[in-house]
């Protein structure tokens, strides 16, 4: 099955991909804690419950990054009525499991809902576009809404052709990962910080890692 978050590390970087599907990830990062504040705080609980949630959900759980994003997560009700949270929406025919912050309804349509923490200066970012259109393959969705923890503003984006498109490619490589392949090694700012830094430095490259 090929998750979101296997397509979303791509993004970031085609090895953590790899690492993740074939190790999985165990670190408890801003996004972590802000999803875990966001379905507290949405369900009407207050911070200090959403703390135990994920104290108790997350082996990784650190209480200085959650107390960090909690100081700077806005909250703000913009009157969507909630038709699921943290759901899941898959699909057999493309093996995809798409995970969901919330599926809202919006006039007559429902719509997915994706946490982000800081929104571009205009539109939305790359990454949250991929995700909207994960979600338009998986559950047939046209549209969706993007939450952004640090602002609380909240933004729509249509899921065009070019998009779906873009998706399955990456799935494809994906796909690739998951049988085994690694991919070439590059040096980004995010080296700085991964879990898997140690274990990446010291895995040679073959002549199929450049092209993935």
């Amino acid at each position: 099955m090929i998750k979101l978050s296997y397509i979303t590390s791509y993004l970031t970087c085609p090895r953590l991909c790899y690492y993740r599907i074939h190790f999985g990830e165990m670190s408890f990062t801003e996004m972590t804690a802000a999803r875990e504040i966001y379905f507290s705080l949405r369900q009407g609980f207050d911070l200090e419950w959403a703390k135990k949630r994920a104290e108790s959900l997350h082996d990784s759980f650190d209480f200085e990054t959650f107390n960090r994003v909690a100081e700077k997560f806005v909250y703000v009700d913009h009157g969507y009525k909630s038709v699921e949270i943290d759901a899941l929406i898959k699909s057999d025919a493309l093996n995809l499991l798409v995970s969901v912050d919330e599926v809202v309804e919006v006039g007559d349509n429902e719509l997915p809902l994706f946490l982000s923490l800081n929104p571009p200066e205009k539109g939305v970012w790359m990454k949250d576009l991929i995700k909207a259109g994960a979600a338009s393959l998986a559950g047939g969705f046209r549209e969706a809404m993007f939450y952004y923890a640090y602002t609380g503003e909240l933004r729509r984006a249509e899921v065009t052709f070019g998009v779906r498109k873009r998706v399955l490619k990456l799935m494809e490589r994906v796909k690739l990962l998951q049988k085994g392949f690694l991919p070439e090694r590059r040096e980004s700012g995010y080296c700085n910080y991964c879990s898997f830094k140690e274990d990446c430095e010291s895995k040679p490259e073959t002549f199929a890692s450049k092209f993935l």
